[in-house]
């Protein structure tokens, strides 16, 4: 038996790399705050830092993961958007906080990659709830880690003379 197909059609649309500017998918919280000044942003963050994880570790002793491991990625995001927003760096997409991940390590002679590798799992983990307990904390020892570190950095900065 022989079937016929109809060839298929070309893509037209091919794959590219982001070009500078070329935010497609945008985060929220920092969207919204464009629109307040860098000084009351630069404000914000800390607050929603801690609040963020705050509201994971409430989370977390009830057993949540899914949902605690989404708040440790935006107390992640958030203390980003802090440091992204005080040297003027885009922060705005997970490409961006990638990038910035990958400045900070370069600035830092420090692989921080590793540790957002952790957090961007716990971020998928909110939709797709596929760790374990086991290693969910595998990954939230990780990322404890990641934000100490870049709280530290945030505390300099905001010490340092302007």
């Amino acid at each position: 038996m022989v079937v016929k197909t109809t060839p298929s059609k070309k893509r037209e649309s091919i794959s590219r790399p982001r070009e500078a500017g070329d935010n497609t998918k945008k985060n929220t919280a920092s969207k919204k705050n464009k629109t307040t000044s860098p000084k009351t942003r630069t404000r914000k963050y800390p607050e929603l830092i801690e609040k963020y994880l705050a509201e994971a570790e409430e989370i977390y002793k009830k057993g949540d993961l899914p949902q605690s491991g989404e708040k440790y990625w935006e107390a992640t995001a958030a203390l980003l958007n802090a440091i992204a927003e005080k040297r003027k760096w885009p922060h705005y997409s997970h490409r961006d906080y990638a990038e910035i991940v990958e400045k900070l390590s370069e600035q830092l002679k420090e692989p921080l990659g590793p540790l957002f590798a952790n957090t961007e799992r716990l971020h998928a983990n909110y939709y797709h709830n596929f760790l374990s307990p086991l290693n969910f904390e595998a990954h939230r020892q990780q990322t404890l880690k990641l934000i100490e570190k870049l709280r530290t950095l945030l505390t300099q900065e905001q010490e340092a003379p302007q």
